[in-house]
């Protein structure tokens, strides 16, 4: 190929390479951003599937205590049915024990009625009579509620399980109320985990996007570097054959003007053999 075409293809191969590093560039800078967009998203993914897992472990949490409270709950409600059915019984056998001994008198009554006979007793100006009248009564009353201390000790004991079931029941009402408050607190964590669950897609999808479009610039910025190659490697390969080219014609030249110095060099030697005057140029020449 000639040195002007070889010129010319040079100066094509060039401008080639001059524009694609200039894509090249471009390529870069748009890939690198959509790389730095993939690891923002992972940085907000991150942040919030550790918001995530704080809610899950408070719910968790959550979940167990309110399944104690439950447990505990199911108990007292467990232990009242037991206190009814043994309150019936009672109850029965207070029936039968009236029924069976025709008492009409209620024990509680009674007791409480003896109780004030005595304080009259103990706090009251009496006279003699008085006093002695208040302690027939109080003795009667003795004997009749000691005849019957039976259905006495049973009311007793259905006061003491009339007591317990109440105390059983509030104790199942207050852990209802804390599984209530439980189930409250956490209502508005599980709403944010919804959220966040929702987010977390979306942001992954948003980053799959992002990396997918880095991937394809990759791809693309390797070509373009191949095809940059390949134009360096041509242009490297023209500039050898132009040098080879110079390098060929410097030969020529240099030899041209050997030849033309070793023509001169016969003249001025002619010159001295002819004995002719020889110019300054000649004895320049003879200096070589």
């Amino acid at each position: 190929m000639e040195k002007k075409n070889l010129l010319t293809k040079l100066d094509e191969i060039r401008r080639d390479i001059n524009n694609l590093r200039s894509k090249l560039d471009s390529i870069n800078k748009e890939k690198e951003s959509w790389f730095n967009k993939k690891e923002q998203l992972k940085k907000e993914i991150s942040k919030f599937v550790k918001e995530i897992k704080d809610i899950k472990y408070n719910k968790d949490h959550a979940n167990i205590t309110i399944k104690e409270l439950k447990d505990e709950r199911d108990n007292y409600n467990k232990k009242v049915k037991e206190l009814i059915s043994k309150i019936k019984e009672l109850n029965k056998d207070k029936i039968d024990f009236i029924n069976k001994n025709k008492v009409e008198f209620d024990p509680e009554q009674t007791k409480k009625k003896i109780n004030e006979l005595e304080f009259r007793i103990e706090t009251d100006v009496l006279s003699m009579d008085k006093e002695k009248s208040l302690m027939k009564q109080i003795k009667a009353l003795k004997k009749i509620y000691e005849q019957n201390i039976e259905l006495k000790n049973i009311i007793d004991e259905i006061n003491k399980v009339d007591k317990e079931i109440k105390e059983n029941k509030d104790k199942s009402d207050n852990a209802h109320k804390k599984i209530k408050e439980l189930i409250n607190s956490s209502d508005p964590g599980y709403k944010k985990f919804k959220e966040d669950s929702t987010r977390i897609n979306n942001l992954r999808k948003e980053q799959q996007s992002a990396f997918d479009k880095f991937i394809s610039l990759k791809k693309e910025f390797l070509k373009v570097q191949e095809e940059l190659q390949k134009k360096l490697i041509e242009s490297k390969d023209i500039r050898k054959q132009l040098d080879n080219i110079n390098n060929k014609i410097k030969l020529e030249r240099e030899a041209r003007k050997e030849a033309e110095l070793i023509k001169r060099e016969k003249l001025v030697e002619e010159k001295l053999m002819t004995k002719k005057k020889l110019t300054k140029d000649d004895l320049i020449l003879l200096q070589r």
